[in-house]
Formats: C-alpha cells, structure tokens, sequence
C-alpha cells in the first residue's frame, strides 16, 4: 500500500469519538469511560505525550506514552510507549511509523531520553512484528503478575 501524507498533533478533547470508533474497531470493546479518563490522564501529567494522526480528513491513530526518570530501576530518563492504535484501512501506511518517530523526536528534544520501551503480549504477532520492523529487540527485564 502507499505511505499517506500524515500529520502528528497532541490528543484534543474533541478526539474522544475518534479514540472510542478506532478502539473498537481493535479492541473488540466500547470502552468510552475509558477513553475520557486517558484523555484527563494526558492533560494533567505533564510527563505524559498524547498524539494522534490525521491522514484523508480523519483520525488514524494514536500513540499515548511517557517518560520516567527512575522506574523500574532504570536510572536514565526513558520514553514508555502505553498504547498505539492504527485504524484498520490505514495500517501499514505509515501511521503508526509516523506517531512513534514523533514521539522519539520530541523525547528526546524535551525530555532528553536515549531509550524507548514499551510492554507488549508476545501472543498479537502484528504488534511485535510492528515494533521489530521499527527496530525494537528483547529488553533485560521481563515482566511478572500476580493474581490477587
């Protein structure tokens, strides 16, 4: 498919009906509560970067991250990548290629990181060969749960 001309800019609380039509598409799941508690999250901690897509008029995607200076142990400040959603007829495009760059510039402008991570479940194959194509490998950390 050909790459779309894509323009990057922070979440806007008009962006909710958007957010809820893409995350269904995805998910499965109408989760609007959700989506309005993400919404409030972004604006009120600064740390957190809220971005969204537009390509052809509409919303594409979305990429909602963070940068931490000393979580997990990791002593160097580090971008964390929460979740990133591509609606279906543009993925593979250059959406979710277009959120992560913008992401990684401005981390590193505003936040001086080095290092960018993100948790993902090794059972969706197209979200790990996505963040492998964009040159993520294996951590050293692993992540363990509990059921309480």
């Amino acid at each position: 498919m050909a790459r779309l001309d894509v323009s990057i800019r922070p979440v806007e609380a008009s962006d909710l009906d958007a957010l809820v039509r893409i995350d269904e598409k995805l998910s499965g799941h109408t989760r609007k509560d959700y989506w309005q508690r993400r919404l409030e999250i972004s604006v009120l901690r600064p740390p957190w970067m809220s971005l969204v897509a537009e390509t052809d008029g509409r919303l594409a995607g979305f990429l909602f991250g963070w940068v931490s200076e000393s979580e997990f142990g990791i002593a160097q400040p580090t971008g964390w990548v929460d979740l990133i959603g591509v609606d279906p007829p543009y993925r593979g495009r250059g959406v979710g290629h277009a959120l992560l760059q913008r992401f990684l510039d401005s981390g590193s402008e505003l936040r001086s990181i080095a290092k960018v991570s993100t948790l993902i479940d090794l059972g969706q194959a197209d979200i790990r060969e996505f963040f492998t194509r964009l040159g993520f490998r294996h951590g050293p950390m692993i992540q363990m749960e509990r059921d309480v």
